[in-house]
């Protein structure tokens, strides 16, 4: 089964949004495509790593 997209809304100004717009039509990406591609290259490119659990119990360290 296909995972379930997830819908966002960028706002940008008006340089912004004519740099993005050029930058797109140049390598024919549709929009979505192309913020889709942007945002995982960037969190690829840092240092970040999602936690898969977090611990559900602090009693233990709150007792220390």
């Amino acid at each position: 089964m296909a995972e379930k997209g997830y819908q966002i809304t960028v706002l940008l100004d008006g340089e912004e949004y004519v740099r993005f717009k050029a930058y797109r039509d140049q390598r024919g990406f549709r929009k979505g495509t192309l913020v889709a591609r942007l945002i995982r290259d960037h969190i690829d490119n840092e240092p970040y790593r999602l936690k898969r659990s977090l611990p559900l119990d602090n009693s233990e360290s709150e007792r220390k």
